[in-house]
């Protein structure tokens, strides 16, 4: 049997990659690839094994995100024996879960001796015959066996490959869930497992998108992932802890990234000073050490597409991966207020403006958290996992945008007199229309004979003499009609 060395494994995922065009899709496909070369045996021959369950729940977590499911097998072909070899494709997980249940150890044909493992032959084939050229996520289900006799030449050229991986562009994010699962072998004493490895990669942009929603939902088993990539974005997230200005509060979003500040505009404050920690979101990596700057960019204030802001220190050292800094502090300028008679205010319920903060980390030194590196040494003992962790030359800088929500909360007259103003508009008007509507009755005398007229506003009715010929016409306004003759007409006409 061949070994697996994950990060030959990654780099050839890369490299197959980085020659195909990326289409964005209406859905991403999710690639599940199952080893079931003869290192996997006693995950297959446990009676109590739960490795097939794993995966189906798997599955089903990654049911809403993606457009269908492909699950497939790999080791490496012999003569009948293909791989990989796509078992079902589609998003039924019915099938699914049979598809996952009829994986078995793969035999060389012909012989009695399990199957080796091919990775690279399994990605390409799995890549240019299951998704040409889409964006997908793929997933890797395996043990992670290495051989233990792997010299220090081949120790080297895994970290080359990981160094690779790291810098090319087309694979957006790379992400690895360890997971605790003890096998033994029933056919072969000497065989057993501790655990696997589930390694998600990201394709394209569309992808990592995809997968960003399910990192940030822990959709797959509910922990946090282990990163691989990128190491020179999103390391920090600032989390405040309190406001020295005393009108002004800051609160984390619901998503646990935003920062959002609070004040009302009758306190005007020109600034506001956070006291807040930054937290280490580069799991599994302690952030040893690094020159930290801070700016602002994307706020739309009156012309201007930045805030003032400063950090109250220029180097951070000594956070352990997930944990907080000490204490520091980042002053914030607040942007120019607009007039409370802006409609945006009026209509909106108060003033809102975004943007995003950004922390440049240089001179970046990460290191592999030590309870990262028991854990793998338990789960995965005698495999020189470490080396595809080690940070590359990307991650000696990195950079960070942390949104910024800036509200600001208006007094609610201006409202009140906009109401008032349009009730008085609208009353107003219904009482012109009403007006203009309502018929007044006139009295009008023609050579002595009364007849009455009901007139409404800007009305008019012709007037005729005893005789039933037209004198003249009698015509409204608002007030009092008056009357007008006809040319070459004469009558006495009296109004009452």
């Amino acid at each position: 049997m061949s070994t697996f060395q994950p990060a030959r494994l990654l780099a050839l995922c890369c490299l197959l990659w980085a020659i195909a065009p990326v289409h964005a899709g209406q859905g991403v496909p999710q690639i599940i690839l199952v080893q079931n070369s003869g290192w996997m045996l006693p995950f297959y021959e446990d009676p109590a094994s739960k490795f097939k369950g794993l995966i189906l729940e798997l599955s089903a977590r990654l049911a809403p995100y993606g457009s269908e499911q492909m699950v497939a097998s790999f080791n490496q072909s012999s003569g009948t024996n293909k791989s990989p070899t796509l078992i079902y494709q589609g998003a039924d997980q019915a099938k699914i879960a049979q598809a996952v249940q009829s994986i078995e150890v793969a035999q060389k044909p012909g012989k009695k001796v399990y199957a080796d493992t091919d990775f690279k032959e399994a990605i390409v084939g799995a890549v240019t015959q299951f998704s040409p050229g889409k964006s997908a996520i793929l997933w890797i289900v395996t043990n992670n066996k290495n051989s233990p006799n792997n010299n220090a030449e081949t120790l080297e050229r895994n970290k080359d490959f990981y160094r690779f991986v790291q810098e090319t562009g087309d694979i957006k994010r790379i992400v690895a869930f360890p997971h605790a699962l003890p096998a033994q072998s029933t056919s072969t004493a000497s065989y057993r497992a501790n655990g696997l490895m589930f390694y998600a990669l990201a394709y394209g942009d569309l992808a990592d998108a995809v997968l960003q929603k399910m990192l940030l939902a822990n959709v797959p088993f509910g922990k946090t992932a282990a990163r691989l990539k990128p190491l020179n974005a999103e390391a920090l997230t600032f989390v405040p802890k309190g406001v020295k200005s005393p009108d002004v509060q800051a609160r984390l979003a619901p998503d646990h990234k935003t920062l959002v500040m609070t004040f009302s505009a009758d306190s005007k404050p020109e600034s506001a000073e956070l006291i807040g920690q930054l937290r280490n979101d580069f799991y599994p990596y302690d952030i040893q050490s690094a020159k930290v700057e801070i700016d602002t960019k994307g706020f739309a204030t009156h012309g201007k597409d930045k805030i003032a802001v400063s950090l109250s220190t220029d180097r951070i050292a000594a956070i352990p991966a997930g944990a907080l800094s000490p204490e520091l502090k980042v002053k914030i300028q607040i942007p120019a207020l607009p007039s409370p008679w802006t409609p945006e205010v009026i209509f909106g319920n108060g003033y809102k403006t975004s943007g995003v903060i950004r922390f440049e980390l240089e001179d970046q030194k990460l290191a592999l958290s030590k309870d990262f590196t028991k854990e793998m040494a338990e789960l995965f003992p005698g495999d020189p996992l470490p080396d595809l962790f080690v940070p590359g030359e990307s991650a000696r800088k990195s950079l960070t945008s942390q949104s910024l929500i800036i509200e600001v909360e208006y007094p609610s007259w201006p409202l009140l007199v906009v109401a008032a103003a349009t009730l008085l508009l609208v009353g107003g008007l219904m009482g012109f229309l009403m007006a203009s509507r309502r018929e007044t009755l006139y009295r009008v005398s023609v050579d002595g004979i009364q007849k009455t007229y009901g007139l409404r506003p800007f009305g008019e009715v012709i007037l005729k003499n005893p005789q039933g010929e037209a004198v003249g016409r009698l015509k409204r306004g608002f007030g009092k009609p008056a009357f007008t003759p006809d040319k070459g007409k004469s009558s006495n006409v009296r109004i009452t």
